[in-house]
């Protein structure tokens, strides 16, 4: 068996994937070191995994980043707050995460480490001597963000090009976008590199991410990403094993399953884990937008508290700060979300559509994917009115071709071995690494 070294950007969307893998990997032997925050502690130490703390000045938390960070609160959401991200939360973490590594690396003698894509400590590993360095592969924990003339800048939200002068314009977005918006961050980036005695990255940061370890582990299915050849180290590898989680259903858990047997449509919505504080983007405008319908509405706050929701709420809705996906999908018809990707991913593998309001981080990319495959409808707003949620959700309920399109993918995920994939792929480049040594 292997010995295997996992890390995790201490957030939920980045290391509950990361775990996950890592109970898979324990599960089939192999004897696993996880690398992330201590709030994730008590999930990796439930996965059998050995735990190591990331460096205090880096262990954050992230239900208290914005009173952390105050100045990322005052920005608004989109190219603003990611680009201040990659410099401040992924960047700036570069020097202490590398050396993390190189410290446990140094009793653990692994044989790979596998870390989420934006988990940037490996890059002075990636840019040093091969023969000094594990083998390195990155988890893909949201859509694919490679650039190329097939696809916009990522982040833009465009569909892909199907013309020659869609892809022109897609590469002159793509310079423009590398080399004056982006030109800051990735000289901020190449900066913390060489302090860390690294050289510069040879491509932009989200490219080099992907195609500099020796293996791309993206979530997912093909079907949920656009159409175009891709570097040879890129593995879909669908979903990861979710672990059973405790829940205490709710006084009210009977109303859903005697809306199942009644055929009574049931809706899901939220704003997922970290995106919760104002739960008037979202989670209030649906409850109004589905009031006067038979549809049954479910929740989740998750962070924020659910009482002053549920106190004017309407009489065919139900609130719950935190419902977990396994429990509740199979339940469900809808999924309302501002497209965090591990919900987006869960949801599909449960063939459920969705209806994606997100405009933070990638998600106007995620929802351009959802709708570019018939999955659902994107709103291309963070905070869509009452009255245009009503409509999509209509939408998708009264038509069959969004639930036919989530069963296939629901399908194709199903038949994928994540775990099998990676173990498969990290043993065949330890052994091209080994016979090339």
């Amino acid at each position: 068996m292997a010995k295997y070294l996992l890390a995790a950007t201490p957030m939920p969307g980045h290391a509950d994937p990361v775990i996950a893998a890592a109970a898979g990997l324990v599960a089939r032997g192999h004897e696993v070191v996880v690398h992330t925050g201590s709030l994730f502690r008590a999930a990796v130490e439930r996965s059998n995994a050995g735990f190591v703390p990331l460096a205090p000045e880096i262990d954050i938390d992230y239900r208290d980043i914005d009173s952390r960070f105050p100045e990322r609160a005052a920005l608004p959401p989109g190219p603003a707050q990611m680009l201040w991200g990659m410099r401040h939360l992924f960047a700036d973490a570069i020097f202490a995460q590398h050396q993390g590594l190189c410290d446990i690396l140094s009793g653990f003698a692994a044989d790979a480490i596998l870390a989420d894509m934006m988990f940037m400590g490996t890059l002075p590993l990636l840019l040093g001597p091969r023969g000094a360095r594990p083998v390195i592969a990155h988890l893909g924990i949201s859509c694919l963000a490679l650039s190329g003339a097939d696809v916009g800048f990522f982040g833009s939200g465009l569909p892909p090009a199907r013309t020659a002068q869609q892809r022109t314009r897609n590469e002159a977005l793509t310079a423009y976008m590398q080399r004056q918006v982006f030109s800051g961050v990735q000289t901020y980036i190449n900066d913390v590199l060489t302090s860390s005695g690294a050289p510069n990255l040879p491509c932009f940061v989200t490219d080099a991410v992907i195609t500099l370890p020796d293996a791309y582990f993206q979530l997912g299915t093909p079907s949920l990403e656009y159409e175009r050849e891709l570097p040879s180290n890129i593995r879909f590898i669908g979903a990861l094993p979710v672990p059973a989680r405790l829940f205490e259903r709710p006084v009210w858990w009977g109303d859903v399953e005697q809306a199942r047997v009644a055929g009574r449509s049931i809706v899901l919505v939220t704003q997922g884990t970290i995106a919760s504080a104002d739960l008037g983007q979202l989670v209030i405008p649906t409850l109004r937008a589905l009031a006067r319908t038979d549809v049954l509405v479910i929740a989740v706050t998750s962070g924020a508290d659910p009482r002053p929701i549920a106190a004017t709420a309407p009489p065919n809705s139900r609130i719950a700060r935190f419902i977990p996906y396994e429990a509740v999908l199979p339940h469900i018809d809808l999924l309302i979300t501002n497209g965090g990707f591990g919900g987006v991913l869960q949801a599909l593998t449960h063939g459920v559509p969705l209806l994606v309001a997100g405009d933070s981080e990638e998600k106007p990319e995620i929802a351009a994917r959802i709708a570019h495959a018939g999955l659902g409808i994107n709103l291309a707003t963070g905070q869509p009115a009452a009255t245009l949620i009503a409509a999509a959700a209509s939408e998708i309920l009264g038509s069959n071709a969004y639930q036919a399109r989530a069963d296939a993918v629901a399908r194709e995920l199903g038949v994928i071995d994540a775990i099998g994939t990676i173990e498969a792929v990290l043993a065949a480049a330890r052994a091209e690494a080994l016979a090339t040594a």
